[in-house]
């Protein structure tokens, strides 16, 4: 005896289903892809034609506009900033260093922190900017 079923199997895939699977993949990429790691500590970067490149092996240095130091997402003195940088170049050797500095600060402080770098042993500076909207 010989039970029949009202269900067939199914020969054929819905191609709407599979657009909207598509879809919904693009659109998750494209989202994610726009993401771009920055530092939690916001400054108005100076802008610049050329972008900056991320590189995993790299030091922040950022300093805001209210003057404050901060080395990655530390808060430090400029006194014990070269102590500090020295143990995070032998640790990472010879990373890149970024500097991070809000268009408002006075030159002669970002000139007297890239000078505590170069004494720290940082051979690869790089200041970051923010690309100009074309």
């Amino acid at each position: 005896m010989k039970i029949e079923t009202r269900y067939k199997r199914m020969t054929s895939l819905n191609p709407i289903s599979i657009a909207d699977i598509v879809l919904l993949l693009l659109i998750f990429f494209l989202l994610t892809s726009t993401f771009v790691i920055q530092q939690g500590i916001r400054v108005k970067l100076p802008k610049a034609f050329s972008e900056e490149s991320a590189t995993p092996d790299r030091i922040t240095i950022t300093m805001t506009e209210e003057g404050q130091l901060f080395l990655g997402d530390e808060l430090v003195g400029l006194d014990n900033l070269e102590v500090l940088l020295k143990k995070g170049i032998e640790e990472m050797g010879n990373p890149l260093i970024v500097i991070r500095a809000d268009r408002s600060i006075i030159i002669e402080k970002a000139i007297r922190v890239m000078d505590i770098v170069r004494e720290a042993g940082g051979e690869k500076l790089l200041i970051a900017t923010a690309p100009i909207e074309r």
